[in-house]
């Protein structure tokens, strides 16, 4: 009986909390937390269910009860958070293979179930405030796990209800210790003001430190995300697939007219993932989102590149493979050309969104790929494909060498100077047969140029200037050869004409290239801090071996920069254009002004928020010794007879001291003074002033006191 009691005095609740409003706004706190995993479709549907359904019961039934201990609830909702943890860790088995993302659901279903069980029994302040600390961290896992922004009014409106809440609870806090407000204070201080000067400068604090912070790193890690929704082998193992081109997909062996897959291909797919590059072709993919990446930096996403051109079509050599077995993460060895010096880790996780080649992007040389399935295959020139269809939902990180490249490096890696080595010699100067004007073009726009790099920047210069960029182009004709027809006849062209004409020029020069494909960064998303491609990133680029650098990109098209000048991007990276992008195009000229504008109003706001920060410690200070100079006061009047009477303010106690036995009137002045003093926030000048005053009236009133004493005795005697 005695160990009974003592579990019921150690588990007897608390004061019930007696706010509705307060239960309201964590109430809707905790549901706007159990939303966003809702539509992040993180956690499984049981508990999710539960959670919509269970939580506003359970706080119905928390406040209706809220002066009940309920002991057996409580060792009922013991024995089921027991019962969770032990699921919890049965999740853990995964960690022994060194998959701890396998955790990251179970996880979030474990905060949601606690979410349930918890709201059964919120009784008291103490548990309502669990249950905001709980949905809080409930978000921060949903902004782990999410790849997009669609939780962001969820997170809105959390950030309301739980500033609600404890503005709410701190107001119930001081009015229970009996506190009591000037009247100036009460003027200026309701809850909504306080809600909204409390959210103000979170939203600037948050908004200086959103820009200020360098952006999270994504460096090595036990594990990273992998996944692979339904695995459907693809039909020639090592072969290149892409379901996007529809009968156009290399895997097909339909021998329908439409050989080229035009009609049939889907509005992202790209032609030039296929077995061949035709650049007679017209056309171009949609916006559709194809893949999110995450990764420090932007890069060029390799998928494939083609080292064959017969003057309209670029091909690949040797299509032959190697398999790579493993398990995670599988070890990429290099290939032709590439440097075996040790890079930089580039670490980027690919998350698909639509179904696409069998190609492994990446950036730079790939040297560890960890992905759901054993196997992939690897042709010569680097390129890695998957054994299975990549379709949406697919997600695998790789971790490339990024060589820290900087224009005087490439300078001196010419391999002008240093010699082409056989092998890639043979491969990448290739050249079928070509207009001569082609050839003396690049002579002539590089005749000043010392070394390769500089004769790269200036064929890209000299294009920029005399050709156009441009989706808009005539076809092709018959017998014509694409690069002369571009750089002497159309002068127009997309991605594909302009690879392809720097790699023929520079070839003609002795430097070897070669054609590339994949997509550019795409758009910086700098709220997930994720690349967001779409099909119209697709690209394609000019690849330059340089000795002991390997593989270098170029494009006069696509802005991105050399491995070894790019730094360390802020948090808010791409937010100008990230605005931009969603604004109607007769604000995008002012928007950047917008913005330094916004920039400069939050940092002034910034400095307004510390100025009003210093202001209230002053005024903090400055009311403490207001009543230290209160007290000395009562303390004197008590001294002599004449407490203080309840409801008497300051001015009208020092009247009446002065009328007492003391007949000083500088009390009277002194406390007119001390009231002026506090509720005009002055000077620490006329805070000195006052201090003196007040040891002055001490100092006569000892001294009066002495005197009476001594009289008293003198006349005693």
């Amino acid at each position: 009986m005695r160990v009974l009691e003592a579990l019921k005095r150690a588990n007897a609740s608390g004061a019930p909390e007696e706010s509705v409003a307060v239960r309201l706004a964590v109430f809707v706190a905790v549901m706007s937390a159990v939303f966003a995993l809702a539509a992040e479709d993180i956690a499984g549907t049981v508990v999710t269910v539960a959670a919509i359904l269970v939580i506003p019961v359970g706080f119905y039934i928390s406040h209706r009860y809220r002066a009940n201990d309920q002991l057996a609830l409580k060792a009922g909702l013991a024995v089921a958070l027991l019962v969770v943890l032990v699921n919890f860790l049965g999740a853990l088995g995964p960690l022994a293979g060194g998959d701890i993302t396998a955790v990251q659901v179970p996880l979030a279903e474990v905060f949601l179930w606690v979410q349930v069980l918890h709201a059964l029994h919120v009784p008291g302040r103490r548990d309502l405030v669990f249950g905001l600390v709980a949905s809080g961290v409930t978000f921060a896992v949903v902004g782990v796990l999410s790849l997009s922004i669609t939780m962001a009014p969820l997170l809105l409106l959390w950030i309301v209800a739980a500033t609600t809440a404890l503005v709410l609870g701190h107001r119930d806090d001081v009015r229970a210790v009996g506190a009591i407000a000037t009247e100036k204070q009460a003027r200026l201080s309701t809850d909504a003001k306080a809600v909204a000067r409390i959210g103000g400068v979170l939203a600037v604090t948050a908004a200086v430190v959103f820009v200020l912070l360098p952006a999270a790193s994504t460096s090595r890690a036990l594990a990273f995300p992998i996944n692979l929704p339904k695995i459907e082998s693809v039909a020639s193992p090592g072969g290149l697939s892409n379901p996007s081109l529809g009968q156009g997909d290399p895997q097909q062996t339909s021998s329908d007219s439409d050989s080229t897959g035009i009609e049939s291909r889907a509005s992202f797919g790209y032609f030039g993932f296929a077995g061949q590059l035709d650049t007679s072709l017209r056309g171009r993919p949609d916006d559709t989102l194809v893949m999110r990446v995450r990764a420090p930096g932007p890069d060029f996403w390799r998928g494939q590149s083609f080292d064959t051109w017969d003057g309209t079509r670029w091909t690949l050599s040797d299509d032959s493979s190697r398999t790579i077995l493993g398990d995670n993460p599988l070890v990429i060895p290099p290939t032709n050309g590439d440097a075996l010096a040790v890079g930089q880790d580039f670490v980027a996780t690919f998350y698909l969104e639509r179904p696409g080649p069998n190609v492994i992007f990446s950036a730079a040389r790939p040297v560890e790929v960890y992905f759901p399935d054993a196997r992939l295959f690897q042709l010569r020139d680097g390129t890695l494909r998957a054994a299975v269809d990549l379709g949406a939902g697919a997600v695998y990180t790789v971790v490339s060498s990024r060589q820290p490249v900087t224009a005087d490096l490439l300078r001196q890696a010419d391999p002008l100077v240093y010699g082409v080595p056989a092998p890639i010699a043979d491969v990448y100067l290739q050249l079928p047969d070509t207009p001569q004007r082609v050839f003396d073009l690049a002579a002539d726009v590089t005749r000043d140029a010392p070394t390769t790099y500089d004769k790269v920047r200036a064929l890209e210069a000299w294009m920029a200037t005399n050709t156009t960029y441009s989706l808009d182009i005539p076809t092709l004709p018959a017998g014509e050869d694409a690069v002369d027809h571009y750089l002497f006849e159309a002068q127009q062209g997309f991605c594909e004409q302009i690879g392809t004409s720097l790699v023929v020029m520079l070839r003609s020069l002795g430097v070897p290239a070669r054609l590339a494909v994949g997509y550019i960064p795409g758009e910086r998303n700098p709220f997930t801090g994720m690349y967001e491609v779409r099909a119209s990133d697709a690209h394609a680029w000019a690849e330059v071996w340089f000795p002991g650098v390997g593989w270098q990109s170029f494009d006069p098209t696509a802005k991105v920069p050399l491995a070894g000048e790019s730094g360390r991007l802020a948090a808010a990276a791409g937010l100008i254009d990230w605005i931009q992008e969603r604004l109607p195009s007769f604000v995008d000229t002012g928007m950047e002004a917008l913005i330094v504008l916004g920039g400069v109003a939050a940092l002034a706001g910034l400095g307004v928020v510390g100025v009003r920060i210093i202001a209230a410690h002053k005024r903090k200070r400055n009311r403490d010794r207001y009543e230290q100079h209160v007290w000395r006061l009562e303390r004197l009047g008590a001294r002599c007879g004449r407490s203080r009477r309840s409801g008497e303010t300051l001015i009208e106690y020092g009247r009446r001291l002065a009328e007492s036995p003391l007949r000083d009137s500088d009390i009277s002045s002194f406390a007119t003074d001390l009231t002026d003093w506090q509720f005009s926030g002055g000077d620490a000048t006329e805070e000195r002033s006052l201090d003196d005053r007040i040891r002055r009236i001490e100092r006569r009133h000892r001294d009066l006191r002495s005197t009476m004493t001594a009289l008293r005795v003198t006349l005693r005697g």
